[in-house]
């Protein structure tokens, strides 16, 4: 892919998905007696760190704690850094979009549409479903929440024309309330 990228736009950068990555973790890694703490010092590092060398530190320290020298799937991962970890690909523009974001919400658009063995034909008649039902999701959650009367926890306008630029759905997700 990376080579095909090079040819067809020579001038892009091509990040790799750190979704797809964090999810390997379990995969390349539940082999090693620390595991779990292992993962969880992979996440904090990845998503932690604010700059190169933070990452690059904290890295280093990790390897060596828990003994993964010799890990070359970390090794590869550590060796094109600048693809995928948050603090490299920062400086870059990306129209906004995570590789998280992006994965997750391809992911939940193409959800009870498509799988791993749908035929390019198959995928073709099934983005016409993806793209009605999302639609309808969204007719939905616009209706539910003209419908609704929600009060206001304070006086300030801000939090009023918060209420009414989002849905309920997207309100109730971001306190934690259900709808």
């Amino acid at each position: 892919m990376k080579n095909a990228i090079d040819i067809v736009f020579p001038n892009t950068k091509h990040r790799w998905c750190l979704w797809h990555i964090m999810k390997k973790l379990h995969e390349k890694l539940k082999s090693y007696k620390h595991y779990e703490s292992i993962k969880f010092a992979l996440e904090n590092i990845v998503y932690d760190s604010l700059t190169n060398i933070e990452f690059e530190d904290h890295w280093k320290e990790m390897i060596e704690k828990y003994e993964l020298q010799s890990n070359d799937w970390l090794r590869g991962l550590y060796d094109k850094r600048r693809r995928w970890v948050p603090s490299f690909v920062k400086g870059s523009f990306w129209a906004g979009i995570s590789t998280t974001q992006q994965s997750e919400s391809m992911n939940a658009f193409f959800d009870d549409h498509v799988n791993s063995k749908t035929t390019l034909k198959q995928f073709v008649e099934q983005y016409e479903n993806a793209l009605m039902t999302k639609v309808e999701k969204e007719n939905q959650a616009d209706y539910k929440s003209s419908s609704a009367d929600i009060r206001c926890s304070t006086h300030y306008f801000m939090e009023k024309q918060a209420h009414s630029a989002t849905t309920m759905e997207e309100w109730n997700a971001g306190d934690g309330r259900k709808s």
